[in-house]
C-alpha cells in the first residue's frame, strides 16, 4: 500500500486516555496531525461518531484500544469504520493492538466464534478494511493472524 502523508488521515476512537496517548506518537512519528473527530455517548449510551474533516480519497487510520467496556469499544470502531467508509475514505485501516474476545480462542480448539463474528462485522462495515493483529490466537482468523478482508 503506497501512503503519502498529504492523502493519510489518522484518527483516535474514544476508548481511553491509553488510545489518545498511543495516537499521539504515532502521529508525531509520523510527522501528521491527529484528524478531527467526535466520539461521544449519548445519555442512553448510545455512541455517536462525527467526522469533523473530508476523508474523501484519503487513507485512514483508525487506532482503537480496548477499555473495560469492550461492547462500547467495539461499536466506536464500526461507526468509525462506516462513517469514513460512507464518506469516500480510499483505505480503512483497524490499528486494534489487542483483539476483543481473542483470549476465549484458547478455550476451543476450533477457535473464538466471538473473534470470528467480530472479524465478520468489521468486513461488513466496510470490505475493504484492513485490521492486523499479530496475536497468534487470531490465526484462525487469517493467516498468521492477519484479517483481509
Amino acid at each position: 500500500m503506497n501512503i503519502t502523508k498529504g492523502g493519510l488521515v489518522l484518527f483516535s476512537a474514544n476508548s481511553n486516555s491509553s488510545c489518545m496517548e498511543l495516537s499521539k506518537k504515532i502521529a508525531e512519528r509520523l510527522g501528521v496531525e491527529m484528524g478531527k473527530v467526535q466520539v461521544y455517548q449519548e445519555p442512553n449510551r448510545e455512541t455517536r461518531v462525527q467526522i469533523q474533516e473530508s476523508v474523501r480519497g484519503k487513507d485512514v487510520f483508525i487506532i482503537q484500544t480496548v477499555s473495560k467496556d469492550v461492547n462500547t469499544t467495539i461499536m466506536e470502531l464500526l461507526i468509525m469504520v462506516y462513517a469514513c467508509k460512507t464518506s469516500c475514505a480510499k483505505s480503512i485501516i483497524g490499528v486494534i493492538p489487542y483483539f476483543p474476545y481473542s483470549k476465549q480462542c484458547k478455550m476451543r480448539k476450533r477457535g473464538s466464534i466471538v473473534s470470528k463474528l467480530l472479524a465478520s462485522m468489521m468486513c461488513k462495515a466496510d470490505p475493504r478494511l484492513q485490521e492486523c493483529s499479530h496475536r497468534g490466537q487470531v490465526s484462525s482468523l487469517g493467516q498468521e493472524g492477519t484479517v483481509f478482508c
